[in-house]
């Protein structure tokens, strides 16, 4: 499953995604991977796996494909996949994050739940499970 949550930016996207994290990771029997571009880790369980992508390089879209896939084939125990802030990350608008999302269809094994900054989200998003922020 791929969930979006989205609004505008202070609209409680990063609460609601670390609320959801802290939820999954007390119902898991996999890992929780929780991805973002900065060091503030700080509200989430201490069994969620915290990844800093700034740490490893990660620029652009075709990059965080790239990392997301090379995590999903050395860890088959990854159960849920969170990204906070994809626009943020990547310095992009939403219409761009189209090769993320296939890529966490194609190699979906794990749920994902990403934040994106918008009023409105781009068609492709839609069969998506979407929650307004």
């Amino acid at each position: 499953m791929i969930s979006v949550i989205y609004g505008a930016k202070g609209s409680g996207k990063t609460s609601r995604i670390m609320d959801a994290a802290n939820k999954a990771a007390e119902l898991a029997t996999g890992q929780v991977i929780f991805i973002t571009d900065n060091n503030q880790s700080l509200g989430l369980a201490p069994n969620i796996r915290f990844v800093n992508v700034a740490e490893y390089g990660v620029r652009n879209t075709y990059e965080l494909c790239g990392f997301l896939k090379g995590m999903l084939a050395t860890n088959f125990d990854i159960q849920h996949v969170f990204v906070d802030g994809l626009s943020r990350l990547l310095d992009v608008a939403p219409d761009a994050l189209k090769p993320i999302f296939d890529v966490m269809e194609k190699y979906g094994n794990s749920d994902f739940t990403a934040t994106v900054s918008a009023d409105k989200l781009p068609n492709f998003l839609n069969k998506f499970q979407i929650i307004n922020g």
